[in-house]
């Protein structure tokens, strides 16, 4: 009887593990280009797309700063997914998934099945997660290594073996060809092994000659340089620092307490007090304050990276409650909520000041996909040329990645604010081309009688993307 019961109880935990894995899948997966697409996303898929049709441009990221790892795993499923946009938020599905997995290792090395299937619960259920396992961003694949690389550190610290530091070092090399903060990670490996086993600091070193070989391949590539001369764009430097230690560290603290009140909620901030591991919370708080003293540009994209160890802590809150832990699940239904709407009502969802510009302003692609599609039936029938808001990013990135390899389409970069229609749109319509522009109402001032509106797309806070269409004066 013994026997059937853990036979049954067992089969119960294995249903449960795979009703979250479907509940993830779901939840991401569905309505998952509701948000249009934001300036970065439209950027970092747009270089796959070029990386993907000549292939001597691998490294093209490398020449903004980006390291190109992220947009390389988007090239495969460009074959699989018509949509570009779904093709590139679902390589950030996968990473929160491998997140996922990280995290429930973690917790049940650390503590036990049970907090190891809450923890993935927990993740499923943060509007934080849910909102950056859907956007098509570096920072969630930097998140899914950086959760990969404490694993990693924890199995070292139990079986200090070579072949767990070869892995470490992997790891830890991919996340550095995903974005710089994996240094974070570097350091934090580094010292937490050697604490562990100081008389063998030749475990975390060859981890990182492992790391830096791998993160040496971008030297293939032009203006290798570029990483770090952008990197000083985002971050300040010790000197600075030292100028003035607590700005910008006390604002983007606060910023800190706003952004995870807005995303997780401060009842699940205060259970996070309730118990921690120090190897955990050290992973989790260091590089959080070191990001919140350096950082020049402060979102919630830029302390994702941490927020798998977040997850872990306060997991583990839960075994200070054990008789009460299924009645702590009602401190998410505000969460549950929050995902709802923006899954499924993203227009009129406002975020806070950090965060607004993935659903509103120029940064925001509301109205381009549909723009793209009236523009690639006309191309059916006539050479058609758009002049596109500004230089890169939503506009002109976000209309190219819809009428990639379209014939009879092209766009051309336009700039913003104009006052008059830029000459060459004007000789390509004497040659007797369909030419439009797209812009945002309020970045352009052109005030002409050659300027007709075919569309209007509506954005939110009464803001507009207006599709215009030159036409001969006297029409």
């Amino acid at each position: 009887m013994h026997k059937i019961n853990k036979i049954f109880v067992e089969t119960r935990y294995i249903a449960s593990l795979l009703g979250v894995t479907i509940i993830y899948f779901f939840s991401r997966l569905q309505n998952l280009t509701r948000i249009p697409v934001f300036g970065d996303e439209a950027i970092y898929i747009r270089w796959a797309q070029i990386i993907k049709n000549v292939e001597t441009l691998r490294f093209i990221p490398v020449t903004d700063g980006k390291q190109p790892l992220f947009m390389w795993l988007i090239v495969p499923f460009f074959k699989i997914f018509k949509d570009p946009l779904f093709a590139g938020r679902f390589v950030s599905v996968l990473a929160g998934f491998g997140t996922i997995m990280a995290i429930y290792f973690i917790a049940r090395i650390l503590m036990n099945k049970n907090i190891a299937l809450i923890s993935a619960i927990i993740y499923v259920m943060l509007p934080f997660t849910f909102f950056f396992d859907r956007m098509a961003l570096a920072d969630n694949l930097l998140s899914m290594f950086g959760a990969w690389s404490l694993l990693l550190t924890i199995l070292i610290i139990k079986y200090p073996r070579f072949d767990l530091t070869m892995c470490l070092g992997i790891i830890l090399g991919l996340a550095w060809l995903t974005k710089s903060p994996a240094i974070y990670f570097i350091v934090l490996s580094f010292v937490s092994i050697t604490i562990a086993h100081p008389k063998k600091v030749y475990l975390p070193i060859i981890s990182i000659i492992f790391a830096y070989v791998i993160y040496n391949i971008l030297r293939l590539g032009p203006q290798f340089h570029m990483i770090a001369l952008r990197n000083k764009d985002y971050i300040w430097t010790i000197g600075d620092i030292l100028k003035h230690p607590l700005d910008p560290l006390k604002p983007h603290l606060s910023d800190t307490i706003t952004l995870y009140s807005l995303y997780i909620g401060i009842p699940l901030i205060l259970l996070f007090f309730a118990k921690f591991n120090l190897l955990i919370l050290a992973w989790f708080i260091l590089p959080l304050i070191a990001n919140c003293a350096f950082a020049k540009v402060f979102t919630a994209r830029y302390i994702l990276f941490v927020l798998p160890f977040f997850i872990i802590i306060l997991s583990s809150s839960f075994l200070k409650f054990k008789k009460y832990w299924y009645l702590l699940f009602i401190l998410f239904i505000p969460n549950i909520l929050f995902i709802y709407k923006l899954s499924t009502k993203p227009f009129d969802i406002k975020l806070s000041s950090t965060e607004s510009g993935y659903l509103r302003d120029w940064t925001s692609g509301w109205g381009i996909k549909e723009a793209s599609i009236y523009l690639k039936d006309r191309a059916k029938v006539a050479n058609v040329i758009v002049g596109a808001e500004g230089h890169f990013g939503t506009l002109p990135d976000g209309l190219q990645i819809y009428t990639d390899s379209v014939k009879q389409l092209t766009i051309i970069p336009s700039g913003i604010g104009l006052t008059s229609i830029p000459a060459n749109l004007m000789d390509a319509y004497n040659h007797g081309d369909e030419v439009y522009l797209l812009f945002n109402k309020n970045r352009i001032n052109i005030f002409s009688n050659n300027l007709k509106i075919v569309k209007e797309y509506d954005k939110p806070d009464n803001d507009k993307l207006i599709l215009f269409k030159i036409e001969n004066e006297k029409k």
